[in-house]
């Protein structure tokens, strides 16, 4: 089976999609505060880099990772769901500006909410 990454383009189409994916984050005005020290570019070779191996299946250490770089913005800026649901309505709206197909979406918007807790800085619930 191939990987979600095999299966949304490859590198070069996450990294087009990383791109104008922040292109809203970056100038939305609820998420601004959160990166008023950022080095955009910096920013999106990072997490091009990021999705690219966490869509390949190879970041097994991806809820840790997330949980380290936004720790601190939940306890000193209240970064909380509303935050995250914002980054996540971008990530859809840029998918679907890029003609992925819904299927795909749902995978990715699966792929990303696994990482709520950690990114929320909260212990995670097992299911049952």
């Amino acid at each position: 089976m191939s990987t979600l990454l095999e299966r949304i383009g490859g590198e070069t189409a996450v990294n087009a999609v990383v791109n104008s994916f922040y292109d809203k984050v970056f100038t939305d005005e609820t998420l601004k505060p959160f990166f008023a020290n950022t080095d955009f570019e910096k920013q999106r070779v990072r997490q091009g880099k990021f999705l690219i191996q966490f869509m390949a299946g190879k970041m097994p250490t991806a809820n840790e990772y997330m949980r380290n770089a936004h720790r601190k913005y939940v306890a000193e800026m209240g970064l909380n769901d509303k935050h995250f649901d914002i980054v996540a309505g971008h990530l859809v709206n840029t998918l679907k500006e890029f003609n992925v197909p819904q299927a795909l979406i749902d995978e990715v918007v699966t792929a990303v909410a696994s990482l709520r807790d950690h990114v929320l800085d909260r212990p995670v619930k097992n299911a049952a």
